[in-house]
């Protein structure tokens, strides 16, 4: 009688089973991952925003944040900043704007005049908004800034609506 050495039925569906859900474990976190760099590039591109506004206030001197969208890059003072590879200035398709009074369809990435955003040496800042986007279409967020006597940019994110982001009570 031979003695065969070899795996049960059993033990194959259990490590099978594991690594099915090791997988999809990875790729939560990789979804996850591109959410929160689309983030953190928002968050970016707003500290320099207000970085620039505050060089107009004190050099009292138009001062412009030039966007490049065919490179995801954009410019500002000595800056000069790429976007993460796993984020690009695009749209949704289908996704109405702008965040603050999303009537009509977006059409551009960037809807600053010129594709460039102008701080005067008043503090206000030039109407418009820019769009990021991950490289899957998953995650969407936006930097906007409306017309008004006094300028305020609004960060949003896009989940079926327009949020201000980092207001989870709206």
């Amino acid at each position: 009688m031979r003695n065969f050495k070899a795996f049960t039925l059993i033990e194959l569906i259990v490590v099978i089973c594991l690594c099915t859900l090791l997988a999809g474990i990875a790729v939560l976190n990789v979804s996850f991952l591109d959410a929160t760099i689309v983030r953190m590039e928002l968050n970016k591109l707003m500290t320099a925003c207000l970085y620039m506004q505050q060089l107009a206030i004190a050099t009292n001197e138009e001062k412009y944040l030039v966007f490049d969208e065919h490179t995801n890059e954009y410019r500002f003072d000595v800056y000069h900043e790429k976007l993460s590879k796993r984020v690009r200035f695009g749209v949704m398709n289908g996704i109405k704007g702008p965040p603050g009074n999303p009537i009509g369809s977006i059409e551009k990435a960037i809807t600053f005049p010129l594709n460039r955003i102008c701080f005067y040496p008043t503090g206000i800042i030039s109407s418009g908004t820019v769009y990021l986007i991950d490289i899957k279409k998953q995650t969407f967020y936006a930097l906007s800034n409306a017309v008004s006597q006094v300028s305020y940019l609004r960060m949003y994110r896009y989940d079926g609506t327009w949020k201000l982001y980092g207001d989870d009570k709206k």
